[in-house]
């Protein structure tokens, strides 16, 4: 019973990379000997046996890869990327760096040193002007000293008004010195002050504002599936998806544009308006990558 119950038991569901490396195995192949046939690098033969897909750029690309792989070993490659699509279209793990962390609050004590020091200065520099402005010598005159001075006396004699030469003689006058009065600037005139105001002011010029940038618009039409992506020249992602066979996709954003296709074969471009051919140089392989200058002409991408 055991025995029977072991031999009804289903294997396990092997994954993509492992049914695509026992299909090379079964055809007596190497990495280097498939990727030589099938013209590819080495890598992408490693990657797709490993599962590793996000190793390959965009899932356009995986899909071609997983295709035609898969009928090369001997594998259904229609199977394969729909199994690849059903494991895209669960939803990924959360991003933990993206959760939001509490503010860290400023310690009020980093602010209490600075306050200190200014404080200090301040203070500091109040002393200074005090000792400054006390060191001035004042010329004030209730503090001028007036020698007094002493009236000689008179002789009763009328014949000899000469004073006593017993009688000491004033040195000094006891009218105080008063320093010379202060020179001010004469006032304005009433009359000059309105003609002062009266002056015309000149007039603030207004600075013209610069004219807004224009926009590039782009026009994508499909012959075929092929994956599409497009960013403005900040690097915004304004298109990013698989566009269908038959439809026509429009993109208006600030050039220069940078266009990434899966399938280059089956696209039309058309720059305001005007239709452009891609670049050879920029076509590699299946896909295409260029850019969409600011004068409507198309360059390959660095």
């Amino acid at each position: 019973m055991d025995e029977t119950a072991a031999k009804a038991t289903p294997p396990a569901p092997r994954s993509i990379g492992e049914r695509l490396r026992a299909g090379r195995e079964r055809s007596g192949l190497s990495i280097a000997a498939a990727a030589e046939k099938l013209h590819l690098d080495s890598k992408v033969i490693e990657a797709l046996e490993a599962d590793r897909f996000a190793e390959l750029g965009a899932s356009v690309y995986v899909r071609g890869h997983l295709r035609r792989y898969g009928d090369f070993v001997g594998e259904a490659g229609t199977e394969l990327v729909g199994l690849y699509a059903a494991r895209e279209a669960r939803p990924p793990p959360p991003d933990l760096t993206q959760i939001p962390q509490a503010e860290r609050r400023s310690d009020p004590r980093r602010l209490l040193t600075p306050f200190l020091g200014l404080s200090c200065a301040a203070v500091l520099l109040v002393a200074i002007w005090w000792v400054l402005s006390g060191s001035r010598p004042g010329t004030d005159d209730a503090t001028t000293l007036a020698t007094p001075v002493v009236q000689p006396e008179v002789s009763a004699n009328p014949a000899n008004p000469q004073p006593d030469a017993a009688t000491p003689v004033a040195l000094a006058s006891s009218t105080p010195i008063n320093p010379p009065p202060a020179i001010t600037p004469a006032s304005t005139t009433p009359a000059t002050a309105s003609a002062a105001n009266a002056q015309p002011k000149p007039a603030a010029v207004s600075e013209p504002s610069p004219a807004p940038a224009r926009e590039t618009r782009l026009k994508l039409d499909l012959t075929n599936d092929s994956w599409v992506e497009v960013y403005d020249t900040r690097g915004e992602r304004l298109f990013y998806d698989v566009a269908s066979a038959g439809s026509v996709q429009s993109v208006s954003g600030r050039g220069p544009l940078r266009v990434v296709l899966g399938n280059a074969a089956g696209v039309t471009v058309e720059v305001d308006g005007q239709s452009r051919q891609i670049p050879e140089s920029a076509i590699d392989g299946e896909g295409a990558r260029f850019v969409v200058n600011r004068s409507g002409s198309l360059s390959r991408s660095r």
